[in-house]
């Protein structure tokens, strides 16, 4: 079936060295930034909501032109990460660009390798795809996107696991007892 067919395309495209590289990334940089459009921006918020429950910095994006606007104000503080699955959405081309230029670190996921990434990006991370996948009508086209976030959230994790529940732990107390008041 399609699924288990992308679940052992991204085994294999796994490269578990540039995982570490990159979870080392996200815990030496003050600000992280992850942008795309359309289904790939929806699966750059769920890495935000995600890696934020655990105290990470983190914004996500998925408005043109605010997208090619943040560019310029990215520096050597941040990561910024780019989701195009189809590695063609010029915006976020753009995007890493102009952060790459300004010295943030910069990542790219996608499906779609090109030898003119290198220029901009420090690390090109190859997710696996299916024809039409794009059209999401069987399978999301976030599906290798969001399993990817699994893995780096997990690196990371385990990365001083105690300190990180605890941050989790706390951002759901306070969920909850917003909850609360809201009851009363």
């Amino acid at each position: 079936n399609d699924y288990q067919e992308l679940l052992n395309k991204s085994y294999s495209l796994m490269d578990e060295n540039q995982i570490g590289r990159i979870v080392d990334i996200i815990s030496e940089k003050k600000r992280i930034y992850v942008y795309g459009k359309g289904s790939s921006g929806l699966a750059a918020l769920e890495m935000k909501l995600r890696f934020m429950r655990i105290g990470l910095d983190i914004t996500s994006m998925d408005h043109s032109d605010m997208i090619r606007m943040r560019g310029v104000f990215q520096d050597e503080n941040c990561l910024v990460f780019g989701v195009s699955i189809s590695g063609e959405k010029e915006e976020v081309l753009y995007l890493l660009e102009e952060a790459h230029k300004r010295g943030a670190r910069t990542v790219m996921l996608t499906a779609r390798n090109r030898p003119d990434f290198d220029a901009f990006c420090d690390e090109v991370v190859l997710l696996p795809s299916l024809l039409h996948l794009n059209h999401g009508n069987v399978i999301s086209p976030q599906f290798p996107i969001l399993l990817l976030t699994d893995i780096l959230y997990s690196y990371y994790l385990s990365q001083d696991p105690y300190k990180k529940e605890v941050l989790h732990d706390s951002t759901l107390r306070a969920l909850e007892k917003g909850r609360r008041e809201k009851v009363m």
